[in-house]
């Protein structure tokens, strides 16, 4: 029997930190609160109300520096900025254990599969600092940012998921988890923060990084 395992990828294989790194240092330019602006970044980028209808992550990351001017009362100084943002969302590195980690249920014979809110002219930079093969699904392949059930189900029905062939492995609490209990897949919250869940859905287990889901995928 083949054995997947599905992963997000921001926030769960590599640290997003350099995309905020990359609108805190705009900010310090342009001569506005840094860490304001990163926090309104954030947040714009993870309210899916941003999303509808679809439209490519590059063009959303484009959007949010334009929310930001209007923000700070300004004109077209954090969209000016746009390529470096992309640039370093392009460049996001792994956390210390993922390598090692996806090289190890690599040869315990896992198929892995990542589902990225994401987009095509993005996930292959990100795909390759990971050093493993993937299959990689992006929110552009089916027109759908998770938590949308559209996309979980597309990848459940191109591979056969179920609860004995398959585990979904993600940071993103309401993003991932929340579907993956409503669609009753098995899945491990990597929870690097300690955060509180915010709603009744529960992962089959939790864990702080990446390696520990080895004592569970042998």
């Amino acid at each position: 029997m083949i054995k997947f395992l599905t992963f997000d990828c921001y926030g769960t294989l590599l640290n997003e930190d350099g995309t905020y790194d990359a609108v805190a240092q705009a900010a310090s330019q342009i001569g506005v609160d840094p860490e304001l602006a990163r926090q309104r970044f954030r947040t714009y980028q993870a309210d899916r109300n941003h999303m509808h209808p679809y439209l490519d992550y590059d063009l959303l990351t484009r959007n949010n520096l334009i929310h930001l001017d209007y923000q700070f009362g300004l004109r077209h100084q954090f969209e000016r900025y746009f390529p470096e943002v992309l640039i370093a969302h392009r460049s996001l590195k792994p956390f210390p254990e993922v390598i090692a980690t996806l090289k190890t249920l690599q040869q315990r014979g896992y198929h892995l599969i990542m589902m990225s809110n994401s987009s095509w002219d993005i996930i292959p930079a990100n795909a390759a600092a990971l050093e493993v093969p993937f299959d990689i699904w992006t929110a552009e392949d089916v027109h759908a940012y998770k938590p949308d059930h559209a996309f979980f189900k597309a990848v459940e029905e191109h591979y056969g998921l179920t609860p004995e062939n398959h585990w979904h492995i993600a940071e993103g609490y309401p993003s991932d988890i929340v579907p993956a209990n409503d669609l009753g897949w098995p899945s491990i919250w990597i929870n690097r923060i300690s955060a509180a869940p915010t709603a009744a859905a529960r992962p089959t287990h939790e864990a702080t990084t990446l390696d520990q889901v080895l004592q569970w995928l042998k």
